[in-house]
């Protein structure tokens, strides 16, 4: 009955809060900053959840003189582990592609490219998007959306080197050159 009264009371307030138009930018606040810390501390919070299930797994054979010992040790390993392998994995799982640096990734991973002369590459590709040099083509290679950290864009190009006999000799898609 007590939690049913609280939860009365708070649904209550978030009313009168969204009357008076304060409720918006107060709720988006709290889901922003759940949001950044969720997402900063999630390997921290799976590391410790994680070391928990091992030390009660663990607990009877572990001797009661270097328990303690014992415990912190899986602690911090479980922690470092969690830290070091969740945060790339998070990045690569939140990364979305859009459609030219899909098609432009699908040509570089292929190795379609390698072999056509300068002329065959102007053809399917069209001419060079960026200042090129003589032995290098820069072609605009799409965005990736890290939509971990709220949406943040990076803008990816895709070069084209070129032999002594004007063919492809190698392609590679990484960010701009100085950016």
């Amino acid at each position: 009955m007590e939690n049913k009264k609280w939860l009365i009371i708070g649904i209550i307030i978030i009313s009168v809060l969204f009357l008076f138009r304060i409720g918006n930018e107060i709720i988006l606040n709290i889901l922003l900053f759940i949001w950044i810390f969720g997402t900063l501390f999630l390997p921290y919070i799976i590391g410790i959840v994680i070391s928990v299930i091992i030390i009660f797994l663990v607990k009877k054979k572990i001797n009661e003189r270097n328990r303690t010992f014992t415990y912190v040790i899986i602690i911090i390993v479980c922690i470092i582990l969690c830290r070091n392998l969740g945060y790339p994995v998070m990045l690569y799982l939140s990364e979305k592609p859009d459609k030219v640096y899909t098609k432009m990734k699908e040509l570089s991973d292929s190795e379609e490219l390698i072999g056509l002369s300068e002329e065959e590459v102007i053809e399917l590709l069209g001419e060079p998007q960026k200042n090129s040099r003589d032995n290098l083509y820069i072609y605009d290679a799409g965005t990736l959306t890290n939509y971990l950290f709220l949406g943040e864009r990076e803008s990816y190009d895709l070069f084209i080197w070129f032999d002594e006999n004007d063919r492809v000799k190698s392609t590679e898609i990484h960010l701009p050159l100085g950016g």
